[in-house]
């Protein structure tokens, strides 16, 4: 109605050589449209911005270094080459705008859109990502500022400024962990192992009941299989590059290296962060083809990101009494408030979990029973348990033992939403997901399709509040012959802090 309009004001506007304003033409020929939208175009009439478009308020973030303004109904002015008359001794200065919204839609005013929590720290309602906030990014010459680049998305602006996003759920998480403000819980690179080699590991199917090759079923070729396998982990990596954004260092293997699970990664190794120049670990498996996993080629890749700290754990693996702690299947951890929780199996060992908190500066491990609906115990805690960075996914029903259960929801629930999943989703690996870090410096989780679809509406609807999205991609070939989902896939590179 409103175009139908305005191309009728257009067609009446008259043919006059005088310059005239947008606003004169418009009123000439309709107060109406003029109501609509002529204080929206008095902005466009400036050559720069002045403070009283500045109107919907500034933050002052990095050190002083950068000022973040919103110019009032800035969304229909076209970026100024240069501002001048800014009070600031930024060497930065980004104006926001929303040119993503209706045209009679209010335009939010700054603290609507972003909110300071520290000179290092912002935080989003996730309500603002379907508008897509853009940037104007300004440098300073000389005693104005000059235009350097126009419609940047505000999240990636931020990223480059070195200014952390969070949602706002998150903000409260850190504060009741009492953890550093920039302390993060996921990362945006990773490393992945390509099923170039893969097939049914027979001798990981003793105690790894979601294999269909514990439950007594066959399958075709194995060359028929990897095909298969492989088309479906080609859809994996473009949805986690393409659509999430991750980094990915992906590698692949061959026969030849014996080593048919090598696609679930994150069970020989870790990175963190929270430790000076940060730290490596490789851990003891149980199975022996497992323990091949562990290629020295991949270790001195992880090596070559200079972490300052080295963890070997696989020496156990040689003890009398062989002890067992397989990464971050057997570890589903707490980064921010530096918790461990350890579901205890014949893979994962309490006292070697301890030990390996002593040695990265962890506070707790929550060390807990699990067991299957035939009562048999599950083997890695990351199919039964996830944990994000304002939210956790947890299968309650699991852990029979009733002050165990409280125990650890208590832990949980003092910072954390916790999303509750039946033995039925466990099965479709609700709990083998997994946050990232988008492009963006946003938090997103990592799934498969199956594990998506069997989340009920209202437990995704609770998942959106902590994340930006839900990225998924079929690969129920993997997960059935496997025994792993989407997060057993995918092993976290954490960049050793500066």
């Amino acid at each position: 109605m409103q175009r139908n309009m305005l191309s009728s004001i257009a067609r009446a506007l008259p043919k006059c050589r005088s310059v005239q304003s947008p606003i004169e033409r418009l009123s000439r020929v309709s107060p109406q449209a003029t109501s609509v939208v002529g204080q929206r175009l008095k902005s466009t009439e400036s050559s720069g911005l002045s403070d009283d478009e500045y109107a919907v308020g500034h933050l002052d973030l990095a050190n002083g270094k950068l000022k973040l303004l919103c110019a009032a109904e800035g969304n229909w002015t076209a970026p100024s080459p240069t501002l001048g008359g800014v009070e600031t001794d930024a060497d930065h200065v980004a104006v926001v705008r929303s040119a993503l919204v209706p045209m009679d839609t209010s335009w939010q005013s700054l603290n609507q859109l972003v909110k300071r929590v520290n000179d290092k720290v912002v935080s989003i309602d996730p309500s603002v990502l379907k508008n897509m906030p853009l940037v104007d990014a300004y440098v300073r010459s000389g005693s104005s500022y000059v235009l350097q680049e126009n419609s940047v998305c505000m999240l990636k602006y931020f990223k480059s400024q070195g200014v952390c996003v969070r949602m706002e759920p998150a903000v409260q998480t850190v504060l009741r962990a009492g953890a550093s403000s920039t302390v993060k819980q996921s990362t945006n690179e990773v490393l992945m192992m390509a099923p170039t080699a893969f097939q049914s590991n027979m001798q990981a199917a003793q105690d790894n009941y979601f294999m269909a090759g514990a439950k007594g079923q066959t399958f075709s070729t194995n060359e028929a299989v990897r095909s298969k396998v492989l088309e479906e982990y080609r859809g994996l990596y473009h949805v986690l590059t393409q659509e999430a954004g991750l980094k990915v260092n992906l590698m692949s293997h061959t026969e030849l290296h014996g080593t048919p699970d090598a696609c679930f990664p994150n069970n020989w190794f870790s990175t963190h962060a929270n430790t000076p120049g940060g730290t490596l670990v490789l851990y003891p498996m149980k199975t022996p083809n497992r323990q091949l996993e562990r290629r020295p080629d991949i270790i001195n890749f992880l090596k070559s990101k200079s972490y300052a700290n080295f963890v070997d754990l696989s020496v156990t693996e040689m003890d009398a009494a062989p002890k067992y702690l397989e990464g971050t299947g057997s570890l589903v951890l707490d980064h921010i408030g530096k918790i461990a929780y350890v579901a205890i199996s014949e893979r994962s060992d309490v006292k070697l979990a301890e030990h390996w908190a002593d040695k990265l500066g962890f506070n707790e491990v929550v060390a807990y029973h699990c067991v299957d609906r035939e009562d048999r115990a599950i083997y890695h805690t990351n199919v039964v348990q996830a944990v994000g960075t304002s939210f956790s996914v947890l299968v309650g029903e699991s852990i029979r033992d009733a002050s165990e259960r409280k125990h650890v929801m208590a832990k949980l629930n003092a910072t954390r939403e916790v999303v509750d999943i039946s033995y039925d989703q466990m099965d479709s690996f609700c709990g083998n997901v997994l946050e990232v870090e988008n492009d963006k410096g946003l938090p997103v989780l990592a799934m498969s399709s199956q594990a998506h679809d069997a989340f009920t509406p209202a437990q995704r609807a609770t998942l959106l509040k902590h994340v930006a999205a839900l990225h998924h991609a079929p690969i129920p070939t993997l997960e059935a012959i496997g025994g792993g989902g989407v997060r057993c896939c995918i092993a976290e590179v954490f960049a050793p802090l500066k």
